[in-house]
């Protein structure tokens, strides 16, 4: 059985050198593909894990596995390292052909493989159309950015757009459920110090924090489908005009452990360019916050023990 595969290919007029600095110096990877607005940068360790820099967080988000300057690189998306991406560079006609393979799909889970490829291909096109800009030291063509399509893939519907990140957690399913449903357990992993309330575990159940100072209910979530221990799903109570937000968790048992995904939906009613904007934060944010469920429920420590 075939297995999926998005490749997607582009002619640069510059040496392979200089396209290879540009794909692989950090400095340069930040400036063609992470879209301006989110204000950060990118570093790479001794061990060859590439992080995202904003403000005080560092987001690892990619490690280099394989390099064969100024030919071929190889780098697996974190925390799971399901997907592999491979840069191979070839001289051609003055100038250097760059072709970008990413693989790994058949690890994703059943409902969540096709409509990862699409995306994944569409951005890549993005990706590359910015990377030939930045070498030819042109405008960006694609600023508000694709990067949400490769980390955390998008969903888009009619009048709603959601952004989904998975985890593998080496724990039995009833254990992860615990702790994406229990408001001490929440606390310790989403927002460490602040004491979440939860009024009744069943459909209409509204989770929320209470205000100190007034008693008052704040950032309350509705629970709209219950279904222990594989899918819960709430929906944020709106202040004002503000759009509602879902959140769904779904969990299922695999490899002796269980796949945590979390998908975030929003109504698209904000101008396209700020809503990307808001989806590109968002795939580094879940992944960093499934991150830290991973690391409660495993009992290490917390890789963002600041919360969200």
């Amino acid at each position: 059985m075939q297995q999926p595969t998005v490749e997607r290919s582009i002619w640069i007029d510059a040496p392979r050198e200089r396209v290879w600095q540009a794909v692989t110096d950090t400095e340069q990877l930040a400036q063609w593909f992470l879209p301006p607005t989110l204000g950060a940068q990118m570093k790479r360790d001794e061990d060859g894990t590439t992080f995202v820099l904003m403000g005080d967080m560092a987001i690892p988000v990619a490690v280099l596995e394989a390099a064969d300057p100024p030919r071929q690189a190889i780098s697996r998306t974190l925390p799971d390292r399901l997907l592999a991406t491979t840069y191979r560079l070839a001289e051609e006609n003055g100038g250097t052909r760059v072709t970008v393979s990413m693989t790994g799909f058949e690890l994703l889970p059943d409902d969540a493989r096709q409509d990862r490829v699409l995306p994944s291909g569409l951005g890549w096109e993005k990706a590359l159309a910015n990377l030939k800009a930045h070498v030819a030291g042109a405008e960006l063509p694609f600023p508000e950015g694709y990067v949400a399509a490769l980390f955390g893939y998008r969903r888009k519907a009619k009048e709603t757009i959601a952004v989904e990140r998975s985890i593998w957690i080496a724990a039995p399913r009833e254990r992860v459920w615990r702790a994406v449903t229990d408001p001490a357990l929440i606390e310790q992993w989403f927002s460490p110090g602040t004491s979440w309330t939860l009024s009744a575990p069943k459909i209409g159940g509204r989770l929320f924090v209470r205000n100190v100072e007034t008693g008052a209910e704040m950032y309350t979530q509705v629970i709209e489908l219950l279904d222990p221990p594989t899918r819960l799903a709430t929906r944020t109570v709106p202040e004002g005009t503000e759009p509602t937000h879902l959140s769904t968790y779904t969990l299922a048992e695999e490899k002796g452990g269980t796949r945590l995904t979390f998908t975030y939906t929003i109504q698209e009613l904000e101008p396209d360019g700020e809503q990307w904007a808001f989806m590109e934060q968002s795939a580094f944010g879940f992944g960093m916050m499934l991150e830290n469920v991973r690391a409660l429920v495993e009992g290490a420590s917390l890789p963002y023990p600041g919360g969200f």
